[in-house]
């Protein structure tokens, strides 16, 4: 793979160029104005885009969808082949001859790719993506007692998410809190599977603590069996239904967390091990938005 190549596979999964059309003058920010669906594009055809990104990335991506974008560019939605989870935006220029691989800034700051992101559906806010893992399809696993919930996306197979689960644990036995685990599968190549035979167990919360009581961190593996373990396929599509959750939160790594925030009376998302559990829980809401009840 050539160096241009792998430098648009890294930006397919994380666009961090800032590029704005400003008279050369490059505003950053974060997208602030209401997300309206973009209009399809008329004058640049899904083949078209097919054909041009296909060959840019050297089959590596696939455009899956074309819409009219800002400034005579045309906006294509791609994502890694073979993935479908994977959705990122990149640019064409009015030409259709070159791929912008960039995020697009306007004069107001407003990031674009964002607002297209939101707009067709394939980034949900930090209020959404709750909401949905709160719902009875996610099967999240709830620890039981009293006090404010905090929502943890772990990985059976994720040293960082049992190290979370261990630091966790102590205050939900203190009855300071209340978790709500959303179990995905995405570290390794049993994670999945994993995942769904937890979920599949008479008592998934007895089998989440046998998992974690038998993590082996060297080898980055749940303790919980898997070798002829019962899949029931509801916990099979939960498990998958999570994973396309997490990555239309813009989850690329667990763990990550999901309250309310006292300080900022809003829903708050933290990816990776969270720098200070304490500041956490101190301003972990006890009066809940919608989204955080338990």
């Amino acid at each position: 793979m050539t160096p241009g190549i792998r430098r648009m596979m890294r930006t397919a999964a994380s666009w961090t160029l800032a590029i704005a059309f400003l008279g050369g003058l490059g505003i950053a920010g974060a997208a602030t104005q209401p997300a309206r669906a973009p209009a399809p594009s008329s004058a640049f055809s899904l083949a078209q885009a097919r054909q041009l990104v296909a060959g840019a990335s050297a089959g590596h991506l696939e455009a899956r969808r074309v819409f009219a974008g800002p400034h005579g560019l045309y906006g294509v939605v791609v994502g890694a082949k073979g993935d479908p989870n994977s959705a990122s935006i990149l640019w064409v220029t009015p030409d259709r001859g070159a791929i912008v691989a960039g995020t697009l800034i306007d004069a107001a700051g407003n990031d674009l790719n964002t607002v297209a992101k939101f707009a067709m559906g394939l980034q949900f806010s930090a209020t959404e993506s709750l909401r949905r893992a709160s719902l009875p399809a996610a099967r999240a696993i709830v620890t039981p007692g009293r006090g404010p919930i905090l929502t943890a996306v772990i990985d059976p197979n994720c040293s960082y998410c049992h190290l979370l689960y261990d630091e966790l644990m102590p205050h939900v036995l203190r009855g300071e809190l209340r978790i709500r685990f959303v179990i995905v599968g995405v570290v390794k190549s049993d994670s999945a599977r994993r995942a769904a035979a937890i979920l599949s167990a008479p008592d998934p919360l007895a089998a989440l603590a046998q998992d974690q009581r038998g993590f082996d961190v060297a080898r980055e593996e749940g303790g919980y069996p898997i070798v002829n373990a019962h899949l029931a396929p509801g916990s099979v599509a939960a498990v998958a239904a999570n994973n396309a959750l997490i990555a239309k939160a813009g989850i690329d790594g667990t763990p990550a967390v999901f309250y309310c925030s006292r300080r900022k009376a809003s829903v708050r998302m933290i990816v990776g091990m969270p720098s200070s559990l304490a500041a956490l829980l101190k301003d972990l809401s006890d009066r809940p938005a919608p989204a955080c009840a338990g």
